[in-house]
């Protein structure tokens, strides 16, 4: 009997397990990688979960050849280009380029607005749209700045207005002075520092890290024959064993492993059918660049949202933490969402255009961005000299100075010199340089 009770309290305590990490899991945003993580704990100890085959699970398999890095100012871009409300490229640009290795911003407020020639509002009006961003804390001015920001985000509305008002007198951690100081009583302080604590103040940190990220995509994107192919991949083939059910359905804890594994099955299910029809249009929108390695054609969450059916913020959700293979590498969703200039030009039409015309330019005679931006307008392509700057920037091109620069160099390499030319080099003037030791020098320098 005493081994019963002991069974029932441990099938109780694995119960509790589950359902908490079923419900730490957010089905729509976390990746294939995290579910599959708790997928394999419940398949553990839940009796009416099982898989069908293990065909498509072994994900280590298919990402040891995959490796994805990708820099926090890569993943700020996508959320900019994803953003669906007004503003000024300029500024967001300017903004993200500035952050230092910690997600920090490098210079004070007033140079911001002093190099932009930009007002206070319209400072703080962007600022608020790159702190909206994830990793959530970034565009802090600091670590303190970090923590308010997270506060304000996550919706901890009172702690953060005492850490903003009474920041100094917090921070001493001592609790009399805390007390006096706020009116707030022991247990509210300690709950205090609770918030305060669970926050990162540098949540940026993890970009700064040397080793590869492997990420598992969510489909596989094939073109064979003018055929675009979207399949599913990495997704457990779950089932729920019914027979082994009606055996022990009259015991109320196998009745709740029964649910539960019901309950992975139908939002797991949901989750990828999500996934393939956002995936499904956004290739759909986007077949030229699969098909004919064109470029990426403009579109937003709001056009997603039209297409099919879905809130953009399901849409938004739904794109986050998910990757799609293609030509053997790992990319993420997020990527086929491209922004739009003020002419309705993709940002990404531009840059190929830019690429060609540097890549056909008189090497002696290098194209300035403002001969670029003429040329582009005879392609009907439109933008600005600082647009260009940017996107020659994150092409890493150099501006025609240094291209011509570099040109010259290259053909000092073949530079020859004859005996004339050698002759009238020594008649020239050294003003008695010194070398040492002697002979260290040719006759002729």
């Amino acid at each position: 009997m005493k081994q019963k009770m002991q069974y029932i309290q441990t099938l109780k305590q694995t119960l509790k397990l589950n359902q908490k990490l079923l419900k730490s899991l957010d089905f729509l945003t976390d990746n294939i990688d995290d579910i599959n993580k708790v997928i394999q704990d419940i398949l553990e100890t839940n009796p009416f979960l099982e898989l069908k085959s293990s065909k498509n699970y072994d994900n280590q398999q298919f990402i040891e050849s995959i490796s994805n890095k990708r820099s926090l100012k890569d993943d700020l871009y996508y959320q900019l280009y994803a953003y669906t409300h007004p503003y000024n490229e300029d500024v967001m640009t300017y903004l993200i380029e500035s952050l230092d290795d910690s997600g920090f911003l490098s210079y004070p407020l007033d140079q911001y607005m002093s190099d932009l020639h930009i007002d206070q509002d319209m400072l703080d009006a962007h600022l608020d749209i790159l702190r909206s961003f994830e990793p959530n804390g970034v565009g802090a001015s600091d670590a303190i700045d970090s923590i308010l920001i997270q506060l304000k985000n996550n919706n901890k509305t009172k702690t953060y207005t005492l850490f903003r008002d009474y920041q100094d007198v917090i921070l001493t951690q001592n609790y009399s002075l805390i007390k006096q100081t706020t009116g707030l009583n022991k247990e509210e302080i300690d709950h205090l520092f609770y918030e305060i604590r669970s926050c990162n103040p540098f949540p940026c940190n993890m970009y700064n890290t040397s080793h590869d990220d492997y990420v598992s995509p969510d489909i596989l994107i094939e073109v064979e024959n003018s055929d675009i192919t979207i399949t599913p991949i990495n997704q457990p083939a779950l089932m729920v064993n019914d027979t082994l059910y009606e055996k022990v359905k009259n015991d109320e804890n196998m009745k709740a492993y029964f649910n539960e594994a019901h309950f992975l099955m139908e939002n797991m299910t949901k989750r990828n059918q999500t996934v393939l029809i956002v995936a499904n249009a956004l290739v759909n929108i986007q077949s030229g660049y699969f098909l004919y390695d064109d470029e990426l054609y403009p579109c937003t969450l709001s056009q997603l949202a039209s297409e099919t059916g879905f809130h953009e913020s399901t849409i938004s959700r739904t794109l986050n933490n998910k990757y799609y293979s293609f030509n053997g590498e790992a990319y993420p969703l997020k990527k086929l969402l491209v922004s739009q200039t003020a002419s309705g030009d993709s940002s990404d039409s531009i840059k190929k255009a830019i690429v060609e015309l540097v890549d056909d330019e008189d090497k002696e005679h290098p194209l300035s961005d403002n001969q670029i931006l003429k040329k582009l307008e005879e392609l009907e392509l439109h933008c600005s000299r600082r647009v260009i700057v940017k996107y020659r920037q994150q092409l890493n091109i150099p501006s025609s100075t240094k291209r011509k620069n570099l040109e010259s160099n290259l053909k000092a390499q073949n530079l020859q010199l004859d005996a004339e030319d050698k002759k009238a080099i020594a008649a020239l003037d050294c003003n008695d340089r010194l070398v040492s030791p002697e002979g260290l020098a040719p006759e002729w320098d």
